[in-house]
């Protein structure tokens, strides 16, 4: 019985101290981010909705949400670096001011590309990747948001 209660033990102070800093990343993304961040597994999953647009799908008007008009990210801390993958959902005029910015700050483009078709006006979804600093990577994403023109609130 005593070995078994100093192998729970164990496990939970192995698994806290990584939960506790996941939870610590994660309320400094909300701050960053004034958004609700949600940590699941020692990710940190910031999601915005672009309720910014005016996107029609076959000439209808369905929610931000259906048609991903989403700024997303994860966040996953490991040895003291950070990675981070996500996926804009952006207008045509903007791709080349926000790519502009997440390179200045080091993040890496991996894909443009559609979600759907005959949509008004385009919209292109933006992937991208990095490795580093949690704080400077989320800052750099936060630029990039504003040069869309979305207001945080």
């Amino acid at each position: 019985m005593k070995h078994i209660f100093l192998l729970t033990l164990l496990c939970c102070a192995l698994t806290f101290p990584a939960n506790a800093s996941a939870q610590t990343n994660c309320m400094m993304l909300e701050e960053i981010f004034d958004t609700k961040v949600e940590a699941e597994k020692g990710i940190c999953k910031v999601e915005i909705v672009r309720e910014d647009l005016n996107v029609t799908h076959m000439g209808i008007k369905l929610s931000s949400e259906t048609m991903e008009l989403v700024f997303h990210m994860g966040f996953e801390t490991i040895d003291g670096k950070t990675a981070v993958m996500g996926e804009m959902a952006l207008m045509e005029d903007e791709i080349n001011q926000v790519v502009d910015e997440l390179r200045k700050g080091r993040i890496e483009v991996s894909a443009i590309h559609n979600h759907m078709i005959q949509e008004e006006p385009r919209v292109l979804y933006l992937h991208f990747q990095g490795m580093g600093d949690l704080r400077q990577q989320a800052m750099t994403i936060k630029r990039a948001i504003a040069t869309t023109g979305y207001k945080f609130r």
